[in-house]
């Protein structure tokens, strides 16, 4: 045997015997019996959900003050319950709290919304949804104990940096950080390509824009580096160029990856593109103010976490938008889909005529431009769009306009929209690209 091979071997072993047993969460073992969970018939998957949710929902009736004021000391169902948000918990966090002591871990939100979350999450929904993660890897060609290289997370959020477990498995796992920084200008770009290449990961995993810029700069100096076998984005939109860019510039199959931390939402494309959801944490919703939207209809996201008993998720809005994919995957693989994810609730641009521009509705007019490379929309006021731009070579007036003309297309020519090349782009608290930036009050 290889010895490369031999080490997720050994590793498989040691975690489940040893690792497993000081983490305090069996999430290696969960990750195996979901090879199997995925493939059992609909039914049984919908049953063993329905078994989690009223523990759940028992729990907190009997444990949570929130929602033991509203069962009365009666049976609570699901959709019986009021949709709830970070802002309602955080305003008495007390009586959303179970007054049991439970096995937990302290978690923290990323602060996309300039807003970040402490909070604590049970270790079993922690392993839930971290098996789920490996799983979806596993999907793509990775086998646990493989090198993966992590790109775009700045040093103050990289996984395993704050407590001793957290360390351990960084290191068993093999995790690299080839390339510190977040910065996606030509020479930095350059610059973490070759790292990653050099780490020898058979993953990459790493913010889109980061990649992005990675495959223009490769692609800009004509170079074939080594790759890996697949690439997973995470973080940040991936845009259909992005996509189209990356998987030219490296050659190997280009995944997205969704994830929300407070809530407990995981789910991963296919090569059909669709987002397969991690059924084994959490049911999903879509609904329009308090109305269900059907599948193809976009909504707000909310999501009941299967597992959380110390602070229960139980109809949480998570500030993202998506759309219910209809049907069986065309990949063939049954489950829950999104269709896509919009992102954020106040990614929208809003017309002087009410309307509202979500980012998948904006971003097929940037087809119209093919040597812009990167690019940033910011609403100062109703009725202004700023387009910020990086640009490659090549980009002409004739470019420029066509695009405007893709851009008023969509606005409406009660827009002014502006084209510049020489404003940095923003980006939020945790590092991550914000491709799309209202300031308009809602």
């Amino acid at each position: 045997m290889r010895p490369d091979g031999l080490y997720p071997r050994l590793l498989d072993i040691a975690t489940r015997r040893a690792i497993e047993p000081i983490v305090g969460a069996p999430y290696l073992s969960i990750a195996a019996w979901l090879r199997d969970f995925s493939n059992w018939p609909p039914d049984q998957r919908a049953n063993w959900q329905h078994e989690r949710l009223e523990e759940v929902l028992a729990h907190a009736a009997r444990h949570v003050p929130f929602y033991r004021d509203l069962a009365g000391g009666s049976r609570i169902s699901l959709r019986s319950l009021p949709i709830v948000d970070k802002a309602r918990i955080r305003s008495d966090s007390r009586a959303f709290r179970s007054e049991q002591t439970l096995p937990s871990v302290p978690k923290r939100t990323g602060g996309t919304t300039g807003d970040p979350w402490a909070y604590e999450l049970d270790l079993q929904a922690w392993a839930h949804v971290y098996a789920a993660g490996i799983e979806f890897w596993e999907r793509v060609g990775y086998r646990y104990g493989e090198r993966i290289a992590v790109l775009g997370t700045p040093p103050s959020l990289i996984s395993g940096a704050n407590g001793w477990k957290g360390r351990l498995r960084r290191a068993v796992e093999r995790r690299v950080y080839p390339s510190a920084g977040i910065e996606t200008h030509h020479e930095a770009s350059l610059a973490h390509a070759r790292a990653a290449s050099e780490a020898r990961a058979v993953l990459w995993y790493g913010y889109a824009s980061m990649l992005a810029g990675m495959a223009d700069a490769v692609a800009a100096e004509g170079l074939s580096l080594p790759g890996p076998r697949a690439i997973v984005t995470t973080s940040e939109p991936l845009l259909s160029e992005w996509h189209r860019r990356i998987e030219a510039a490296f050659g190997v199959p280009v995944y997205d990856q969704y994830g929300c931390n407070d809530g407990g939402v995981l789910a991963q494309t296919c090569r059909e593109g669709r987002f397969h959801v991690a059924e084994n944490v959490s049911l999903l919703e879509v609904v329009e103010g308090d109305t269900p939207c059907s599948p193809g209809v976009e909504g707000e996201l909310v999501v009941t976490n299967l597992h959380a008993r110390v602070l229960p998720f139980l109809r949480y809005r998570v500030g993202d938008r998506a759309v219910l994919g209809e049907g069986t995957c065309p990949c063939g693989q049954s489950g829950a889909t999104l269709e896509r994810v919009a992102g954020r609730t106040g990614d929208r641009l809003r017309l002087p005529d009410g309307t509202e521009l979500s980012l998948p509705g904006l971003t097929t007019a940037f087809w119209e431009a093919p040597h812009v490379c990167r690019w940033q929309l910011v609403q100062p006021e109703l009725g202004r769009i700023r387009v910020r731009l990086e640009l490659a070579d090549g980009f002409d007036d004739a470019e420029a306009a066509r695009l405007e003309a893709a851009l008023r297309k969509r606005c409406g020519d009660a827009v002014a929209i502006e084209l510049v090349a020489d404003e940095p782009f923003e980006r939020a608290p945790a590092g991550k690209l914000q491709v799309l930036i209202s300031r308009v009050d809602a």
